[in-house]
């Protein structure tokens, strides 16, 4: 995979729609064992604004590796910590409660509006959950309704967001073909690599 061919991809096509920026916290990276191109790139400011998502998906036939670090998404100040998690499908999200009240989690699947999960979560307490199916999922408490959140699962841990430059680097990534993914509007941008 080369940096050139990563380039002409992603000058192609048109202007996607813009929406409100990402806000991720920083994801963990691969478990790998540090070996694996870098891919690096640059979105120009009109295909993605800055802080966007892209998201490395392997196309048939590219193993990828399945994080083994926990994601986490924490209940403090009576918000979701951060409002926006990126994680991957068969990774761990931890959500816990680093406050002294009673919280709950609530999960619904946007696509199908299908309820996931509603647990509590006890002061200091926590709970543990594997998403196995990539998609764009809702977060709530039922205690505090101004608690929100969503989050992000994909197939793939290779994930990385935007600079204000619109630069990105996700580093250990196995050989292969992948569709390079623009989270920046109300669609996908999506360009084989």
């Amino acid at each position: 995979m080369t940096t050139a061919a990563l380039l002409a991809a992603l000058s192609c096509g048109g202007t996607p729609e813009p929406t409100r920026a990402v806000q991720t916290a920083e994801a963990p990276g691969p478990a790998s064992s540090g070996t694996g191109a870098k891919v690096i790139g640059t979105l120009a400011s009109s295909i993605a604004p800055p802080s966007s998502l892209v998201a490395l998906e392997p196309q048939d036939g590219v193993d990828v590796p399945v994080r083994t670090e926990p994601a986490l998404m924490d209940q403090a100040g009576t918000e979701f910590i951060p409002g926006f998690l990126i994680a991957q499908a068969g990774q761990v999200v931890l959500f816990r409660n680093s406050e002294d009240v009673i919280h709950n989690v609530r999960v619904t699947e946007v696509a199908e509006q299908k309820p996931v999960f509603n647990i509590a979560t006890p002061p200091f307490g926590k709970f543990e959950y594997r998403f196995e199916r990539p998609g764009l999922y809702n977060v709530g408490c039922d205690i505090h309704s101004t608690m929100r959140a969503d989050i992000l699962i994909t197939a793939t841990p290779y994930t990385a967001t935007t600079g204000a430059d619109g630069r990105f680097a996700i580093a250990n990534v196995n050989p292969g073909r992948y569709n390079l993914t623009i989270y920046a509007g109300s669609t996908p941008v999506v360009r084989s690599i």
